[in-house]
């Protein structure tokens, strides 16, 4: 497994000094409006989730030296130290309408030990400070410290690399990540989430491996029922599974994965003043996928997914005596990027997202003013990831989503013009179920949901200095319901490395 420092960030960019593997700090912005903490069912995704679906991207640590045994156990041992500081400005209009603001300094320090490349321990720790304005605060607590401080801390073992170092064989392989660490499954539609987790992978030569995964959400994990009280705060989900991946010929990965998400919360109060009466709020699922990815010459890379959701979720309270229901739904992502070969790296991207909708539901995420009792529940939910626009940010649920991208660097030449980026991205979003919700309000029986553009600016003026802009504006259409005004996100960030 691959090393992941800052796992993802909001940036779009990897911005690492001085041989120091440091990633850019906009990750602080990922809960950057914490809930609306609304009161009826039909705002039921909460906005604080929101702010999450942005563009993140991985930074790999590429460290693969063989090591001397001859050397002492401290000279054998690499360690990196590293961290950033940024400060981070957001505006946004809620889907109320709202304008909000936030300012967000923040500083992460991060430690890495390796010892042989077989024994490795990661630990990093994130102190940021949300500063709203006065009465933007989403969830009413105002100014704040985010917690946890310490938020990734994880130890792996590799057998290959045990057993190279002595001289073994290396035709199987055994790697077993364990602790606090950032979860990406597949094409990230069922996960993308920090779990306490247990990863352990089997690999046979390089053509077939097999992942496995045992873990449990932490507090701080924001939930997709935003109609649980503590939604936000006390989140307890399981998940339990495997995927097993095969590497053809030309390096095309094919897979096919299982999940089983068990739900350990047992409180029954809802957030919601109107109910009254003790809720259950059990909802577990299994998500069943198949998929792949890879590369097609010249230039061509591509991803798709498709996945099955199985289990039983728990019905509306609103509407009778709670009842039991079948799950039944359905999300698939495609996913194609070329990357040209002229000097200015740029990149163009397609991707298409669909997850499936419940026509008698009246919150597409949430149990009060979910699913109507005794019928079969058909929206997707799920703790994955999904890029929906920075203004608008839906949830994928009932949601179909056309994306069309690009990025380029449009000046050549020495530093700092050479890493200038600039990027855009076109949204089309439609209800996959035209009478289903989604997570605001719409107008049952109408599909398009409106359309967006999202512009992006990433400069690294040093090494350890980098500045990233975004900005998008959201245009209603006929199926969102309340205001139909434009909505905007803007963000200014700047990030220095050490």
């Amino acid at each position: 497994m691959d090393d992941t420092l800052e796992d993802r960030n909001m940036s779009g960019c990897s911005c690492g000094g001085g041989g120091r593997r440091t990633g850019v700090g906009l990750a602080a912005v990922l809960a950057a409006a914490a809930g609306l903490g609304a009161a009826l069912p039909v705002a039921g995704q909460d906005d604080q989730r929101r702010l999450e679906r942005v563009l993140r991207t991985t930074d790999v640590d590429a460290f693969r030296l063989k090591a001397d045994t001859s050397l002492e156990l401290l000279e054998r041992t690499a360690i990196e130290v590293g961290g950033f500081t940024s400060i981070t400005g957001v505006w946004l209009n809620d889907s109320d309408g709202n304008g909000r603001r936030l300012w967000q300094p923040e500083t992460t320090v991060f430690g890495r030990a390796s010892l042989d490349g077989a024994h490795t321990v990661f630990a990093r720790a994130r102190f940021a400070y949300r500063a709203f304005s006065e009465g933007d605060s989403f969830d009413g607590r105002g100014d704040r410290w985010d917690q946890p401080f310490l938020d990734r801390y994880w130890y792996e073992f590799d057998y290959r690399r045990a057993t190279n170092n002595l001289g073994g064989p290396d035709s199987v392989n055994l790697n077993v990540r364990a602790g606090r660490q950032f979860v990406d499954w597949g094409a990230s539609l069922v996960l993308s989430e920090v779990l306490f987790a247990v990863r352990p992978t089997l690999e046979f030569g390089s053509g077939f491996r097999l992942e496995g995964l045992a873990g449990i959400t932490p507090d701080r994990t924001v939930d997709f029922d935003a109609s649980r009280t503590d939604f936000d705060d006390r989140t307890r989900r399981g998940y339990y599974g495997g995927r097993a991946v095969a590497t053809l010929a030309d390096s095309t990965e094919v897979y096919a994965s299982y999940i089983y998400m068990a739900d350990y919360y047992n409180r029954t109060v809802s957030r919601s003043p109107i109910v009254l009466t003790d809720v259950n709020f059990n909802y577990e699922t299994s998500y069943v996928s198949v998929g792949g990815g890879g590369a097609v010459e010249p230039g061509f890379l591509w991803q798709v997914e498709g996945t099955g959701q199985f289990g039983q979720s728990t019905s509306d309270p609103l509407r009778g005596l709670q009842t039991t229901d079948n799950v039944r739904a359905f999300a698939a992502r495609a996913l194609m990027q070329y990357v040209m070969s002229d000097a200015n790296a740029t990149r163009l991207s397609a991707e298409a997202l669909l997850a499936t909708g419940d026509p008698d539901r009246l919150a597409t995420t949430d149990t009060v003013g979910g699913n109507a009792p005794g019928t079969t529940d058909r929206a997707f939910n799920s703790l994955g990831y999904a890029n929906t626009g920075l203004a608008f940010g839906a949830a994928l649920s009932n949601l179909i989503s056309l994306r069309l991208g690009a990025s380029t660097h449009p000046f050549g030449g020495p530093q700092p013009t050479s890493e200038f980026q600039v990027g855009v991205d076109g949204f089309v979003f439609l209800k996959e179920d035209s009478d289903g919700p989604i997570d605001e309000f719409t107008i049952s029986g109408k599909r398009f949901l409106g359309g967006e553009v999202d512009l992006y600016a990433n400069w690294r003026l040093t090494s350890d200095l980098a500045i990233n802009l975004r900005y998008g504006v959201f245009l209603p259409g006929e199926a969102i319901g309340g205001t139909k005004a434009a909505r905007h996100f803007v963000l200014i960030g700047a990030v220095l490395s050490f």
